[in-house]
């Protein structure tokens, strides 16, 4: 409400002083009469008197009339010292406008001339044209700086307009008077001069005739009392006669003398007349400044009243509107930032929510501020309830998707159950082969399943109950990786080992890394897998060789990693993604992408302390989804042997080979060794089983082909 509130006052201080400053010029109307009617009327009068002279001065004798002439130049000095001194003094500018300050200084400038000009007439060094015209320019510019007035009230100002004509009709006989006074003087008028001359009695005539339709009534009637006297009808009758019949130089239509005694009784009845209504209208423009600054000081003071108001009601409606408006947005700040990513926690809590709960009282005053918080309060009770819906809804979806997955690990555990039956009992190794890479996949899918149990925010199942060295750790996580041909795996630390809870999280952690590393690099690259120790754990690297990200996409993927939020339903490309941030947020383990210096991406995952152990521990056995109880076993187990190679012979591939002995006995696969070796390991009966077996197929088969060589030459023969 400032900016209205400002414009009010500004426009209220605006009106009020334009109008105290046309109230005051008016007020000030004597001294604008004596600053500048004044001087300006004494200044043109002295001018045309000297004008009328100047002209007598040429048309007769120099030495004839030059002493008058001085004591009226004298004269003329003294009006124009007083103008001038008018025009310098400090009022001048505050009862003048920007119009009168620039014609009077325009006049002042001309004024500073005249005396050059005189010199001039002294010598005969111009003649009475150019003394006419010259005098004429000043009074004229003399009489032009009334026309700049401007009062304000319309009918003031038509009255000033009048008294401004009235000054140049009266310059016109002026005019006439000097005009005919230089001709009569020198004899008789020109041709050129009577021209003249009859065009200005037209023109005076024409003026006044003009001037008595915009007199008031009662200048009308003073002037039409003038017009009736002797003193108009004399000077009439002379410029009747002399417009009729110039004259000549030994025969004058008119006497000098008769002419000078009729134009100064008519030019003082004039003179008079103009004084007498520039006083009256001194007066009315008195009485009217008196007036508006009465109607001012009602209005003003009114309107100063109803802006204090106005103010005095803003502010505080402002204030107190401010007041409410940021009351309820730190409500809804507060329910945004504070409240709204706690309600799904307090749900899945079991807390009941409220939806009122937190919000400010309804006392707000200002009406539209209170709809506002109502409307407010609606989409708050809208976006709880919907809160705790779709946190019921996730979480029912949770629960489908742990239902789906212990089903799928309950047939996955069986189907691998059955797949090491299946393999104990193959003939040959690509039956062999067939079933292990069954078993790879069967693998996978158990890890898959197990990503939905993570997901819904259930342990996966598989616990160890003691620690497990790190190396057997990656190797499982690459053994659930389906082109685990390509992962590289340097030595590791032999002193570090995982503990035992957080040994199935780890592996199913590491193998998405892995898994997603082999898919975005090409089939012929490898994916480098490091470890090392750091300050507060360890570091292991996962560093692929594909076309890697761009910075965004890699900074929104450290975000999720970072955070762990919940599922996207609609994001389900990158489910493993969220499967690796929960199991680091539920371990602490950090996890971060970076570019990679060869152009891929590099995984690091940092495993704290806290899932550290020391790998001298006695190892363990996984426990089961089932809670099967784990076999015996000892300290340290023995590796699984492989039978010898023989020469010319390739290697064969023994299943869980490289595997941990706690991750290979998982789910009763297998059968424990003795303490001291005497029971054949069933892999290695199974492989010396299929290795007889083949070779009493090569057998026959090279009897039979042999058999059929000699049936051949016998039958040749």
């Amino acid at each position: 409400m400032t900016v209205p509130l400002v414009t009010l006052v500004a426009l209220w201080g605006f009106a009020v002083s334009v109008t105290l400053k046309d109230s005051f010029r008016l007020i000030r109307a004597s001294s604008f009469l004596t600053l500048v009617v004044e001087p300006v009327e004494r200044l043109t009068a002295s001018l045309q008197h000297e004008r009328r002279m100047s002209l007598a001065l040429l048309a007769d004798s120099p030495t004839i009339g030059r002493v008058g002439l001085q004591a009226q130049r004298a004269r003329t000095d003294e009006a124009r010292d007083l103008f001038v001194d008018a025009y310098r003094d400090p009022g001048f500018d505050e009862i003048s406008t920007d119009l009168i300050e620039l014609r009077t200084s325009g006049l002042v400038q001309d004024l500073e001339r005249l005396d050059t000009f005189r010199t001039e007439i002294d010598k005969a060094g111009t003649d009475r044209a150019t003394v006419l015209e010259r005098y004429t320019e000043l009074i004229v510019a003399g009489n032009m700086i009334f026309d700049a007035a401007d009062v304000g009230d319309s009918t003031i100002n038509r009255d000033t307009r009048v008294q401004v004509a009235l000054a140049h009709a009266h310059e016109l006989i002026a005019y006439e008077d000097s005009l005919l006074t230089g001709a009569l003087t020198a004899g008789a008028p020109t041709r050129e001069e009577h021209a003249e001359f009859i065009k200005t009695v037209g023109a005076q005539r024409s003026r006044y005739a003009e001037i008595v339709k915009m007199m008031n009534p009662e200048d009308r009637a003073y002037f039409e009392r003038l017009q009736s006297s002797d003193h108009y009808l004399r000077f009439q009758e002379l410029e009747d006669r002399l417009v009729a019949d110039r004259g000549t130089r030994a025969a004058p239509a008119v006497d000098a003398g008769k002419w000078h005694t009729a134009g100064e009784r008519w030019l003082n009845d004039l003179v008079r007349f103009h004084s007498d209504t520039r006083e009256a209208l001194s007066v009315r423009a008195t009485e009217y400044a008196e007036g508006i600054l009465l109607r001012l000081a009602l209005a003003g003071g009114l309107g100063l009243i109803a802006v204090i108001f106005s103010v005095t009601f803003g502010v505080r409606t402002g204030r107190r509107m401010v007041r409410e408006n940021r009351r309820m947005v730190r409500a809804l700040n507060g329910f945004t930032d504070d409240r709204l990513p706690n309600i799904s926690e307090r749900v899945h809590a079991g807390e009941e929510i409220d939806p009122d709960e937190g919000m400010p009282p309804d006392d707000f005053t200002i009406t539209e501020v209170a709809r506002v918080h109502e409307a407010f309060a609606k989409s708050r009770r809208a976006v709880v309830a919907a809160t705790v819906s779709e946190v019921a809804a996730r979480r029912g979806l949770g629960e489908v998707f742990v239902n789906l997955a212990r089903r799928n690990q309950v047939l996955l555990q069986r189907l691998l159950r059955l797949l090491d039956a299946m393999e104990r009992k193959a003939a040959s190794p690509e039956e062999l082969n067939d079933l292990f890479e069954i078993d790879h996949l069967v693998t996978r899918m158990r890890r898959h399943a197990e990503g939905l149990v993570i997901l819904a925010g259930r342990p996966a199942g598989r616990t160890w109950r003691h620690a497990v060295p790190l190396v057997d750790v990656v190797r499982a996580a690459v053994a659930e990786v389906e082109e685990y041909q390509r992962v590289r795996i340097p030595p590791m630390p032999e002193d570090l080992a995982v503990s035992g809870t957080a040994t199935a999280d780890v592996v199913h952690l590491l193998a998405e890394l892995i898994e997603n590393a082999t898919m975005f690099s090409p089939p012929e690259m490898q994916v480098q897998i490091t470890a090392q120790a750091v300050a507060h754990g360890l570091a292991l690297e996962v560093e692929d060789r594909g076309l890697g990200l761009d910075d965004d996409t890699r900074e929104a993927l450290n975000r999720t990693l970072a955070q762990a939020p919940d599922f996207d339903l609609f994001d389900s490309a990158r489910l493993g993604l969220f499967v690796v941030a929960r199991l680091a947020k539920r371990h602490d383990v950090q996890v971060r992408l970076r570019s990679s210096p060869y152009g891929g991406t590099t995984a690091i995952v940092v495993l704290p302390s806290s899932v550290l152990a020391d790998a001298e521990k006695e190892p363990e056995t996984p426990r089961t989804p089932s809670g099967a109880a784990p076999r015996p076993s000892p300290k340290r187990e023995q590796p699984v042997a492989v039978p010898p190679v023989q020469e010319g012979e390739l290697p064969r591939r023994v299943r869980q080979r490289n595997l941990a002995p706690q991750l290979r006995d998982q789910g009763g696969a297998g059968a424990p060794a003795e303490a001291g070796g005497s029971v054949r390991p069933p892999e290695q009966a199974r492989s010396l089983m299929s290795a007889m077996q083949q070779g009493w197929q090569r057998g026959r088969d090279e009897v039979a082909s042999q058999a059929r060589e000699e049936g051949r030459d016998d039958h040749d023969q």
